[in-house]
């Protein structure tokens, strides 16, 4: 399968990127298939060839995550759609809340009978 990726070019601690369309089983940096645009992360500067993604995208290759939101900022795809995350509380915060609410019983308790106690020594 052919994946349209971003492989790492540019000198040490000055990254740039190139859009490459490239089997999906190569590593990152591996020969590419076809050179698509560039991305300077530093200047936000994205170039591309409209036709040649185009062309990729209709036989069947697939954007990484990154180059699709690139993508849809150009006008080219639809953006991804955005997901709605529900936390759901792990075994561990489920402890936490149940020891937090027994101590909090057992600390009205000792309050009832502490002000129990203070009634019946005032009398």
């Amino acid at each position: 399968m052919v994946a349209i990726r971003l492989t790492r070019t540019g000198r040490k601690n000055y990254a740039t990127y190139r859009i490459v369309a490239i089997d999906s089983r190569y590593a990152r940096d591996s020969k590419a298939i076809e050179y698509l645009g560039s991305y300077n992360p530093h200047t936000k500067e994205i170039l591309l060839k409209e036709d040649r993604i185009k062309y990729w995208l209709s036989v069947g290759a697939k954007p990484s995550d990154t180059v699709h939101r690139m993508l849809a900022k150009k006008g080219l795809i639809e953006p991804l759609p955005t997901k709605t995350f529900k936390k759901e509380p792990g075994k561990k915060s489920q402890e936490r809340k149940q020891k937090s609410e027994t101590n909090d019983v057992q600390e009205q308790k000792t309050e009832e009978v502490e002000a129990s106690e203070n009634a019946n020594s005032q009398s």
